[in-house]
C-alpha cells in the first residue's frame, strides 16, 4: 500500500482541488520498481480522462490516500470506476470510484513507454508467482 496521510496535508489537498499540482513523497514499496519510497512526485488535479497505465492518488478511507497504477476502466455506466493495483502486488485489483481520485501523478512520455513495453512480462510473472504460491519479497 503507498500510504501518503503524513504528507498529504489539507493544504495540498486543498491545492489539488483548485487546480494546483504538489509534490508527495512515495512511502511503502506497492508501486515498485517504478517509484521507489522517499522518490518525490509530482501530482496533478485530474482534468482529463483516466487511462490504463496511469498512476492515480485516491482516497481509500476518509484520510487514508493511495497511490496505484490505473489497470482498467469502466467509464460511461451508471457509475464511473476504475481498477487499480500496486505495481509490485498480484491478485485482483481494487475497485475506485472516479469520484475518488484526486489526483495523477505526471509521467515523462519516456516513462510511459517503458512501462508499455515492460507490464505485459511483468504482470505475466506476477500471475505465475501467485499460482505458483511464491511471494516476492520487497527490500
Amino acid at each position: 500500500m503507498q500510504s501518503l496521510q503524513p504528507l498529504l496535508s489539507e493544504d495540498r489537498v486543498a491545492a489539488l482541488a483548485r487546480g494546483e499540482s504538489v509534490q508527495v513523497r512515495v512511502q511503502g514499496v506497492s508501486m515498485l520498481p517504478w517509484l521507489r519510497p522517499g522518490e518525490s512526485v509530482c501530482i496533478q488535479p485530474v482534468n482529463r480522462e483516466l487511462y490504463p497505465g496511469d498512476i492515480a492518488l485516491f482516497w481509500r478511507e476518509k484520510n487514508q490516500p493511495v497511490l496505484h497504477r490505473v489497470v482498467r476502466t469502466h467509464l460511461g455506466g451508471d457509475s464511473d470506476t476504475v481498477d487499480c493495483l500496486g505495481d509490485s502486488e498480484y491478485g485482483s485489483p481494487e475497485v475506485v470510484p472516479t469520484s475518488s481520485i484526486i489526483g495523477l501523478a505526471e509521467m515523462t512520455l519516456f516513462r510511459r513507454w517503458i512501462f508499455r513495453v515492460v507490464h505485459p512480462p511483468r504482470r505475466f510473472l506476477n500471475r505465475l508467482c501467485c499460482r505458483l504460491g511464491v511471494r516476492l519479497r520487497h527490500g
